[in-house]
């Protein structure tokens, strides 16, 4: 349990450009597949999201290791990060990848502590995730077509 408490959040108001900036100098330097491409999309240059940056950049780094993961058999993978504004004009990111999906059945669970589809995974990243959307007020949804793609998209209430 003390592993999925989320610290208090330092609620700020911040430019999803230079949030953007700042997760794909992180991004560069993850292990990846030699065909693997990473790209970033806004609609509007001035969008800006109220919460705790550190947090949110924790969930959107999760979404996009899980992405690579996801991938690491996909020969030409592509992730495509987006951010716009969605449902009630409220700012949203998404995370798409063209990957192997996930089945209806595990869509069911993903979000639950401890479950993994992975040998050596921990099943506490998409709990957290969605945890810590939850305390911003925001949620964390998914879309999955098997075999042609897997949509994690973060929302605020902003």
């Amino acid at each position: 349990r003390k592993l999925t408490r989320i610290p208090r959040q330092e609620m700020i108001s911040f430019k999803v450009s230079a949030f953007f900036s700042r997760v794909k100098i992180l991004t560069d330097s993850l292990e990846k597949g030699k065909n693997t491409d990473i790209s970033f999309f806004m609609n509007e240059s001035d969008l800006e999201i109220f919460a705790d940056e550190n947090l949110i950049f924790l969930v959107l780094i999760n979404l996009i290791k899980n992405a690579i993961e996801a991938n690491e058999n996909n020969p030409d993978c592509k992730i495509k990060v987006t951010a716009k504004k969605g449902i009630s004009n409220h700012p949203e990111i998404c995370v798409t990848d063209n990957g192997p999906g996930i089945s209806p059945e595990d869509l069911e669970e993903i979000f639950i502590p401890f479950f993994t589809t992975r040998e050596n995974g921990s099943g506490i990243g998409l709990s957290i995730s969605k945890q810590i959307m939850g305390a911003h007020g925001g949620n964390l949804k998914v879309h999955s077509i098997p075999d042609k793609e897997t949509v994690f998209c973060m929302r605020f209430r902003n």
